[in-house]
């Protein structure tokens, strides 16, 4: 078929189809100018695009999803979990340790939005699993996390009949999966499955990723298929439909998390064609099934519609309006909550009522008039915190040395870049930093265990990194510790 035919069935087929959806389904002639505006564009452009790609290699498209032979035989599977049977059982141990946790924190009979570190977690238990929860709002950086999140919620709820307990189980699943492929992602690395039990340990120990997979909320989800779409990439044998159904996923829990699927893809595969197509595939798929999503979910808000992203405002911090203590200290909350909170944790602030509340409120900062504050250590803390900014120095030496040496780039450059991506979006962006951390936790661990890799087989470096995830579990233990302590008197139980 023609360039020129093809350009214009394709346009034909996005004006007509996007018209027609927009007005029928949305309710398109009720909203105001600039939303129909963007509506038309948005979805003319987006179903155009995939027009345009199904007619020019229509099988190849299809081909690209299609799973290898005897990917799913019984001896294919059985070889699996053999191969896998440490990542499987350390995952379990930690799906355990979360579910724990997550019984204590999500208190289904209690609101506490904004509680636990500003975690939506009473929203999100019911958003996933509550017969009622797709009534709530959700807003447009979850372009269409309720046909991710509930389908899983509903199966789940079938054998609980207790939407908390199915909400509770479906995230800390989500935990224990990021657990399980940072083993794979470490073992494919390095061919040593101690030291990827190690660095699956540390992920798994890390304050992020015990806080967010045993709290319920959504960014435990996109962490999960991040660390996937890594094992992906890692691997160079996939197909690029699995490339861009991962995309898809992340891109329909969180909008902005996306932007470190495409950073990974630009790394590893530095090809501009294969860039424009993934981009193009995965954007237009997000914007088809976020307008399907919205029609489905009348409570769910479209994140390129002006009138619904001016909601937004209210999560944005200006670090350029207000005074340079507030500045600088916004600035060194961000550096220490990526590079410090999110694998130590250290003593929370707690707020009750001089923030209005009934509940305790827990943050890793507090603000009075002049003065930033951020939480510390001591004791046990400040020995962790030396040790981790000594490995944290020896991966950059040997990542930089690496880089110099090669002249080339691998998978760390992505990592760097997604840390980095992370720090400019939420200096202006979300009260507490720490709410976004499994955003970049992994990245985070995964550079390190990258770097670190030439130690893998050195018995003292193993011993030492066991050591130090001995600490580390005690350290996080005694800081939920704490938080119980604190809420106990609140939920009327003894811990």
């Amino acid at each position: 078929m023609k360039l020129i035919l093809r350009f214009l069935l394709s346009l034909f087929a996005g004006l007509a189809l996007g018209f027609g959806f927009d007005f029928l389904f949305l309710g398109a002639s009720n909203r105001p100018l600039t939303d129909q505006l963007s509506l038309m564009v948005f979805s003319a452009s987006a179903i155009s695009y995939l027009t345009f790609t199904l007619l020019q290699s229509p099988r190849e498209l299809l081909n690209s999803f299609r799973w290898p032979k005897g990917a799913f035989g019984r001896d294919a599977i059985s070889s699996l979990l053999r191969e896998h049977l440490p990542g499987i059982l350390l995952a379990l141990v930690f799906f355990t340790v979360y579910m724990n946790i997550g019984l204590r924190l999500n208190l289904p009979g209690i609101d506490t939005v904004d509680n636990f570190l500003d975690a939506d977690n009473s929203s999100w238990m019911m958003r996933i699993a509550a017969p009622e929860g797709y009534q709530l709002e959700m807003r447009g950086p979850h372009p269409f996390a309720y046909f991710i999140l509930r389908p899983v919620g509903w199966i789940t709820n079938l054998f609980t009949q207790n939407y908390a307990l199915a909400s509770i189980l479906v995230n800390t699943f989500a935990g224990g999966l990021c657990v399980f492929f940072t083993w794979v992602f470490m073992k494919n690395q390095t061919e040593n499955r101690t030291y990827a039990l190690l660095m699956a340990c540390l992920l798994g120990l890390s304050t992020a990723q015990i806080f967010f997979g045993s709290v319920i909320e959504s960014y435990v989800f996109s962490a999960a298929v991040l660390v996937v779409y890594f094992v992906l990439l890692q691997s160079r044998q996939e197909s690029k439909g699995s490339l861009v159904a991962a995309g898809l996923v992340t891109f329909g829990i969180t909008l902005t998390n996306f932007v470190q699927n495409l950073i990974g893809f630009i790394v590893s595969r530095p090809r501009l064609k294969e860039i424009i197509r993934f981009a193009g595939l995965t954007i237009s798929a997000g914007i088809v099934l976020s307008l399907i999503h919205a029609a489905w979910y009348p409570s769910s808000k479209l994140f390129f519609l002006p009138s619904e992203v001016l909601g937004e405002d209210e999560f944005a911090v200006s670090i350029l309006g207000g005074p340079s203590w507030k500045a600088l200290g916004r600035i060194t909350l961000l550096t220490r909550t990526i590079l410090l909170y999110t694998i130590i944790a250290p003593r929370p602030y707690v707020f009750e009522a001089e923030v209005g509340g009934t509940f305790p409120r827990f943050n890793f900062f507090k603000i009075v008039p002049g003065t930033f504050s951020h939480s510390s250590y001591d004791g046990l803390g400040n020995v962790l915190v030396m040790a981790w900014a000594i490995l944290l120095l020896i991966s950059a030496v040997v990542f930089l040395r690496d880089m110099a040496r090669s002249r080339k780039t691998d998978l760390r450059l992505a990592f760097v870049l997604c840390i980095l991506f992370n720090f400019i979006l939420h200096l202006n962006y979300g009260y507490e930093p720490f709410l976004y951390s499994p955003d970049w936790a992994y990245a985070l661990i995964f550079l390190v265990g990258m770097s670190l890799a030439p130690f893998a087989k050195n018995r003292i470096f193993q011993g030492g990194m066991a050591i130090f995830l001995v600490l580390l579990a005690y350290n996080q233990f005694q800081f939920f510790q704490f938080v119980f302590q604190t809420i106990a008197p609140f939920v009327g139980q003894a811990y």
